[in-house]
C-alpha cells in the first residue's frame, strides 16, 4: 500500500493504525513528501509493515505516487490518502478484486463522507464526453452498494488498486500532473492498452474530502484547473463539435468559484495547463462508448451540494 503525505503525522497516524488492522500481509509505503521536519516519516515509527520515502520538499501526488510503486515488493499496488481512514478487510478486498489474466488491472474502492458515514463520498470516478470528471456515487447512500451496481469506468486516487506490471507497462502517473486529473490521464491509458475496471464494494473506508488544501481554496482550484486543460489538450478532446460545450461548462465552473470561493485561481491554471500540455493521444472515443458515462450538469448539481454539505458542517465546527 502506498500512501503520500504533506501534513504532519495526526492523520497519518490515525490511518497507520487502521491498515495495522488489516486482514492479509502487506507493506504500507508512506511517501513523506516534504512534511514538516520530517513528521509523517516518524509516525511509521511503531508500526511494523510500514517504512517511509523521505523527500525534502513536495515533488507532487504523481511523483511520489511513482516512487512508492518503483520500490513496492508486490504484484497489486493499492493506493490511500492520508486523510482516509480504512475498514479490516480494505486491502484483502481491494487488491483481491485484480484479475491481471482477465484484463482486470484497475480496482476501486468506497469511500464513506466523513462527516455522514450513511453517504459515498467516492466509488471511483465517471467521465463524460469531454473527459469531466466527477466521483462515482458520490452522495448516494451506502445502501445502494448491496442493490448491485456498475463498474467505475477508474478508480480515484483515494481508494485504487492496480496490477503494479499494467501500471508501469504504461509510464505509470504523468508527473507534469502534480496533482488533481493525474488519475484521469492514467486510467485512460491502462483503457486503451485493454484494460479494464471493477468496484471492489466490499473494500471501505472514510474519506475527509479535499482536507489538504480545503475545498474551494485558491491552491486546489489552480490545480485542478491546470489538470483539467492539461487532460483537454493531451487528449484531443477540443474538437469543434465538442468546444462550444466546454466553453461553456469551464466558464460555469469558474465563474461559479469567483461567486462562492472568492477566487479566479481556477481560470490561471487553465491557461497554464493548457500551455504546458502537448497533444499526444488520440480522442478515446471508443473508451468512452464502452462506459456508462455521466451527464455533467447532473454531475455539477451534485458537486455543488457536497461543497454546500461540507462547508454548512464545518462552519457549524468553526462555531
Amino acid at each position: 500500500m502506498i500512501v503520500p503525505t504533506v501534513n504532519g503525522a495526526d492523520r497519518l497516524r490515525d490511518l497507520l493504525t487502521t491498515l495495522d488492522r488489516q486482514t492479509v500481509d502487506h507493506e504500507v509505503i508512506v511517501v513523506d513528501n516534504g512534511s514538516p521536519g520530517g513528521a509523517a516519516s516518524q509516525a511509521c515509527e511503531g508500526h511494523a509493515n510500514a517504512r517511509a520515502i523521505r523527500l525534502e520538499e513536495n515533488a507532487g501526488f504523481s511523483r511520489a505516487m511513482n516512487l512508492g510503486v518503483e520500490q513496492a515488493q508486490g504484484d497489486a499496488v493499492v493506493m490511500v490518502n492520508d486523510d482516509c481512514t480504512c475498514d479490516p478487510r480494505f486491502v484483502e478486498a481491494l487488491a483481491g478484486a485484480l484479475d491481471p489474466g482477465r484484463g482486470v488491472v484497475m480496482a476501486g474502492g468506497v469511500m464513506r463522507d466523513q462527516d455522514d458515514p450513511g453517504i459515498i463520498e467516492t466509488a471511483g470516478m465517471e467521465l463524460d464526453s469531454t473527459l469531466f470528471c466527477t466521483d462515482y456515487l458520490n452522495g448516494a447512500s451506502i445502501g445502494v452498494l448491496d442493490e448491485g451496481v456498475e463498474n467505475p469506468i477508474g478508480p480515484c486516487g483515494a481508494a485504487a488498486a492496480f496490477d503494479r506490471e499494467a501500471f508501469t507497462a504504461v509510464g505509470g502517473f504523468d508527473e507534469r500532473l502534480f496533482a488533481y486529473w493525474e488519475d484521469v490521464d492514467l486510467v485512460l491509458r491502462m483503457l486503451r492498452a485493454g484494460g479494464r475496471c471493477v468496484l471492489a464494494a466490499d473494500a471501505r473506508g472514510t474519506h475527509r474530502h479535499s482536507s489538504t488544501l480545503g475545498p474551494g481554496s485558491a491552491g486546489k482550484n489552480y490545480l485542478a484547473g491546470f489538470g483539467r486543460a492539461y487532460v483537454l489538450r493531451k487528449w484531443g478532446v477540443l474538437g469543434w463539435r465538442r468546444l462550444p460545450g466546454i466553453v461553456a461548462r469551464e466558464a460555469g465552473v469558474c465563474i461559479g468559484q469567483a461567486l462562492v470561493d472568492r477566487n479566479l485561481a481556477g481560470v490561471r491554471g487553465r491557461v497554464q495547463g493548457f500551455r504546458a500540455a502537448s497533444r499526444s493521444e488520440g480522442y478515446p472515443a471508443e473508451l468512452l462508448r464502452e462506459s456508462s458515462g455521466t451527464d455533467t450538469l447532473v454531475a455539477l448539481r451534485r458537486r455543488a451540494a457536497r461543497r454546500v454539505r461540507i462547508r454548512r458542517r464545518r462552519g457549524a465546527v468553526a462555531r
